[in-house]
């Protein structure tokens, strides 16, 4: 009896040693592209490596997702695992957690009529992101955004085909350093921005964004119309500043302090626009 619990462990042990050291990472990884792309001509996943976890799921190590060859988000490692009572329905479901620009993602995802046109639907609670080493943002030019990141993400395609989907995003002392300075600013430093917004399509509907600093405090509204390269997206924002001493005293070296008074509203902010494209904005006060 014990001779066969030794034999049984020993084909367990040797059963999980080769499944793990042999697992066929290329050969997956080439089937889930075929996948994506089947759906999406323009996404493509890049993984540097994938290994079964246990219990049963896959590692993801240095996982980059692209859309016309632009990287639009990636991540150190990431675990996929099933939803196990869900592989003998009809809809499919799985949590993906893992290791993002130094923070943390934690994720559901649900898939219905798993077909070249899927539905799906998608949940996840971020947290500790460093947003300058994001890609897109890194690629832009006329300044460099830094910041912790936290928030929620909801999205799928069941209502609107092409997808629609909200996310409230928290950005904790973060810095926007202006190439070339603004208005004579080189940069400022926020100690919080909260923000909601509502995705469909290509569209992204800045509900409300609340900023509040030393410096500064103020809250807009507005949309950016995404594009390719996401840099190129147009941005249309309005909102209101309030200027503390510290800012007036810096805007005065560009402009006369009577000059800033006069274009405040009656609520007491100064009215703002924000135009042009992400990697070139045009601000104006009005």
């Amino acid at each position: 009896m014990k001779q066969k619990i030794v034999y049984t462990g020993y084909i367990i042990i040797a059963a999980v040693f080769f499944l793990y050291y042999l697992f066929p990472g290329d050969a997956v990884t080439s089937y889930i592209n075929y996948q994506i792309n089947s759906t999406s001509p323009d996404m493509k996943l890049i993984i540097k490596d994938l290994k079964p976890s246990f219990p049963p799921g896959i590692k993801l190590f240095a996982t980059d997702l692209l859309h016309q060859n632009q990287t639009i988000i990636g991540a150190d490692f990431l675990e996929v695992k099933p939803s196990y009572f869900s592989l003998f329905s009809k809809d499919k479901a799985f949590s993906i957690n893992g290791d993002i620009y130094d923070g943390s993602i934690d994720s559901s995802v649900r898939i219905a009529n798993i077909t070249a046109d899927p539905e799906f639907d998608i949940e996840a609670l971020f947290g500790g992101i460093q947003i300058s080493q994001i890609p897109a943002i890194k690629g832009l030019e006329a300044y460099q955004i830094s910041g912790i990141a936290d928030g929620n993400l909801v999205y799928g395609n069941k209502e609107v085909k092409a997808g629609k989907g909200n996310a409230v995003i928290t950005l904790n002392d973060s810095m926007v350093q202006f190439t070339p300075s603004l208005f004579g600013i080189e940069q400022l430093e926020f100690k919080s921005i909260n923000a909601d917004f509502e995705i469909i399509n290509q569209r992204v509907t800045l509900k409300k964004i609340d900023v509040a600093s030393r410096e500064v405090s103020g809250s807009a509204s507005g949309s950016i119309v995404l594009r390719n390269p996401i840099n190129k997206s147009t941005i249309n924002i309005r909102g209101e500043i309030k200027p503390h001493p510290t800012l007036i005293k810096q805007l005065g070296n560009v402009f006369p302090v009577e000059m800033i008074s006069g274009q405040k509203s009656k609520t007491g902010g100064i009215p703002f626009r924000i135009s042009g494209s992400l990697d070139q904005p045009n601000f104006s006060l009005r």
